[in-house]
């Protein structure tokens, strides 16, 4: 979508309108800024623009994982060395839908997480983030053993026939797929994360 001159809000909605996006639709959004060019306002514009397009029965949804909160002697970029494995287990802030930050997945999905109104999924590597109607719905369930799987809002996000909107990014980042993955019978891995306890612990 970049362009000779400035992106801004408007002209950004005008771009998504011809690509299709329609008010009311459910979207799943994977974007990079840089792609855009220069934008006024930058991933506030384009999520303002997403929201314009969509309107108030629309819903924007983002991948806003966090697969740093994991156990370290899985880490490979980079490594940690293994005498520090045990303070980190101890140590790990817990994930919080709150205000653990997305990491890896762009400036917009950040945006999406933080924006006022957001709803997001409590898996401690794996959750989304949503605005708008549908938001509360799509994001109510995201069991611990479906990171991307039938207990999580990827599906919600199927059954409701929700679209994917992929914007400067290709298929490799598409976190659809995933579902597919999940469907076909595979053995279990066990995963460690540091989870938020009742007690806040």
């Amino acid at each position: 979508m970049p362009s000779d001159g400035p992106n801004t809000r408007v002209t950004i909605a005008t771009d998504l309108t011809e690509l299709g996006l329609r008010e009311g639709d459910m979207v799943l959004v994977h974007t990079s800024l840089s792609s855009f060019g220069w934008v006024c306002g930058g991933a506030v514009a384009v999520v303002q623009a997403l929201l314009d397009v969509l309107g108030p029965a629309g819903t924007l949804v983002v991948p806003a994982q966090t697969m740093g909160n994991s156990d370290p002697r899985h880490w490979s970029r980079p490594p940690v060395p293994e005498d520090w494995w045990p303070i980190i287990r101890e140590t790990m802030p817990a994930f919080d839908p709150r205000i653990t930050p997305s990491v890896g997945l762009g400036a917009v999905a950040e945006m999406v997480r933080r924006w006022p109104g957001a709803v997001r999924s409590g898996h401690p590597q794996a959750s989304f983030a949503a605005v708008g109607a549908r938001a509360a719905e799509l994001m109510a369930e995201h069991r611990l053993d479906s990171h991307l799987g039938e207990g999580s809002p990827l599906a919600a996000l199927e059954r409701a026939g929700a679209r994917v909107l992929l914007l400067g990014v290709g298929f490799d980042v598409c976190t659809a797929f995933h579902l597919a993955e999940y469907r076909v019978p595979m053995p279990t891995t066990e995963l460690g994360a540091a989870v938020l306890t009742a007690d806040g612990g």
